[in-house]
């Protein structure tokens, strides 16, 4: 297991790529490789930090009906919904909160500035090429809000050769139909792509009928609750004369999604644009500046009439410069900024805010010790300057065996609804707010031999000046702290015909304040995945399962553990043709990941699909 950073010709040559085109450049055989465990290109094997990489292979062999749905019993994911086909999901990384794991579209920060979270669940799988998880904290790299981890998701598509498309449809339950079609190509020194998605779901009932809730009886509202998404991702990259490259992406999902309550519908816009310019400024200096926008757009409906909008935006900007020095070293410095805006019907008492950055990383070798070292300061307009560090140290005990160690601090910051949302007698936003901080120390052991992988991480997080609702002064506080203590885990087994897969996290979480557990934070996640092929043949099955948890903070409301099985089967009918039979929940499982929301019962589905040679 040499050090990448033994290999700077081929490791440039990487970062002379779009970030987010890095994978697309790697075909089945090669390593692969990820960027943003540390901001620049590196193989899964060489990477000192737990990385899960999901690619659109997987993606197609699985056919996820959600983006939750393929990130849930994943390495340190748990995931909570109120219900399938859009409705409001929470995806956090090793116990902490939605808000405390950092999202990322092709490189730009995305989420909810009044929320502080990411809807995820409003991103259609159809329109993702890959997804890089990493865990543990990385705030020296990103700044706020990346105190479990980053999630990462990769739009483009695979472009690595020649112009080509593909389509696929999918029909089946609830009254579900999908398609995707993609398309790339290249005119001269210009490559460009395109793909358009779309999804319709009639649904089902998603919340039980009267029965208590944390706020009293559930509403009776015994309709099917519907969901549509329509999404285009478009872009292109010019490659100049001095070896540099010029690209620009966009992304816009928007449609709507149903559900029961007041109000019982919401209209939704999710976009990212992104723009970047990178090349060699000098031997061994490579240069990129990216621009880019992310935008959350809400208009809630009760009955079909309007009743709130909230449309927040975030500007943002960075310039990262990476230089290979003498001995196996690369240090990395960078400048961030973004400004966060908030609009709609709800007069907030501050409506933007701005977030300026410095931050600077080395990566070394020492024979057979690997190290990395960060530091990032950030300065935000609404709460102060925060400093974050990460010291990261790796020693191959041998060619395929790996100990890594490492520390790390990072920090959440406050959302415009916890600082400035206008009291109204029942709440308000409190401006003196501080972020809330952790501290996580880890242990890891990383195994790679041919057909087998194995590796497994312990870690401890604290987490100071939680912010909690005070019902007495009808606000928010930093009231609570919590600990995190927990094991992770995965084995993949891959041969010519087998495919097999398995994931085990074990979390122990508490808040230190009231010695009560974390709300919706299972103590054990479980995922296998086991496929087979048979030629033109290919059958696969998923178990997913977790114990049970708390869905409150008070720990009064228990959640009952569960498990779920799906399969599926696919036939290579022709060169290019494809078709796919899954079902989803096949034992007809009863059980919710957030109380009163039922998850669907089984479904089937069935998809079509073709791609060019």
């Amino acid at each position: 297991m040499d050090h990448p950073l033994r290999r700077r010709p081929s490791l440039l040559a990487c970062m002379l790529l779009p970030v987010g085109a890095v994978q697309a450049q790697v075909d089945e055989t090669a390593e692969t490789v990820v960027v943003t465990a540390t901001r620049t290109a590196q193989t899964v094997d060489d990477s000192l930090a737990p990385v899960t990489v999901i690619t659109r292979e997987d993606i197609e062999r699985l056919r996820p009906t959600s983006l939750p749905d393929l990130l849930a019993g994943q390495p340190g994911v748990d995931v909570s919904s109120s219900g399938a086909f859009g409705k409001l999901s929470a995806v956090s990384l090793r116990g902490t909160s939605a808000g405390q794991t950092l999202v990322l579209i092709d490189g730009i920060r995305v989420g909810s500035a009044t929320t502080g979270t990411a809807s995820l669940e409003l991103i259609p799988p159809e329109q993702i090429e890959r997804i890089e998880i990493v865990r543990g904290p990385r705030a020296s790299l990103y700044g706020a809000d990346a105190l479990g981890g980053v999630i990462q998701i990769f739009t483009r598509p695979g472009a690595s050769g020649g112009s080509g498309w593909e389509a696929s449809a999918s029909g089946g339950s609830f009254g579900t139909f999908s398609g995707r079609v993609a398309a790339r190509g290249a005119l001269g020194d210009t490559r460009y792509h395109l793909t358009a998605s779309g999804l319709s779901s009639d649904g089902y009932d998603v919340q039980k009928d009267g029965v208590a809730g944390s706020f009293g009886p559930t509403p009776i509202e015994p309709d099917d609750d519907r969901y549509r998404n329509t999404a285009l991702n478009v872009g292109a990259t010019h490659r100049l004369g001095n070896g540099a490259e010029l690209g620009a992406q966009a992304l816009r999902a928007q449609g709507r999604t149903d559900y029961d309550g007041f109000p019982n519908r919401t209209d939704f816009v999710q976009q990212v644009l992104s723009a970047h310019l990178g090349g060699e400024l000098a031997a061994g200096w490579y240069s990129r500046l990216t621009v880019g926008e992310s935008r959350d757009e809400s208009d809630s409906l009760i009955d079909g009439a309007d009743l709130s909008t909230f449309d927040t935006r975030r500007s943002s900007a960075s310039w990262q410069n990476d230089l290979s020095l003498p001995g196996a070293q690369l240090l990395t410095v960078g400048l961030d900024g973004w400004r966060d805006r908030v609009d709609g019907t709800t007069a907030f008492t501050e409506d933007s805010r701005d977030n300026w950055a410095v931050f600077a990383q080395d990566q070394f070798a020492l024979g057979r010790h690997q190290f990395i070292v960060g530091l990032r300061r950030d300065d935000d307009e609404s709460f102060g300057a925060q400093t974050t560090g990460n010291a990261t140290w790796g020693m191959a005990l041998r060619d395929d065996l790996r100990l890594t160690a490492s520390y790390g601090t990072a920090f959440k910051a406050p959302t415009f609804n916890d600082l400035y949302y206008p009291n109204d007698g029942f709440y308000g936003g409190n401006p003196d707010l501080d972020p809330e901080t952790a501290r996580n120390v880890e242990l890891g052991l990383r195994y790679d031999l041919a057909a087998l992988g194995f590796n497994m991480n312990v870690f401890r997080n604290d987490i100071d000046d939680l912010i909690i609702f005070d019902a007495a002064q009808a606000t928010v506080d930093n009231i609570d702290r919590a600990r995190i203590d927990g094991a992770e885990g995965g084995v993949t087994w891959r041969t010519e015909d087998w495919r097999a897969h398995a994931a085990l996290t074990v979390l122990d979480t508490e808040n230190r304040t009231t010695g009560g557990e974390l709300p919706r934070r299972a103590e054990t996640s479980a995922r296998v995945e086991v496929d087979r092929s048979f030629g033109a043949y290919r059958v696969g099955t998923t178990l997913l399962t977790q114990d049970g948890r708390f869905d409150d903070a008070a720990n009064t409301v228990p959640l009952a553990g569960y498990g779920r099985v799906d399969v599926r089967a696919e036939w290579l009918f022709a060169p290019q043709w494809a078709v796919q039979a899954r079902i989803e929940n096949v034992l007809d499982r009863d059980y919710e990941t957030a109380a009163t929301y039922a998850q669907p019962g089984r479904a089937g589905y069935l998809t079509l699909s073709y791609r060019t040679p």
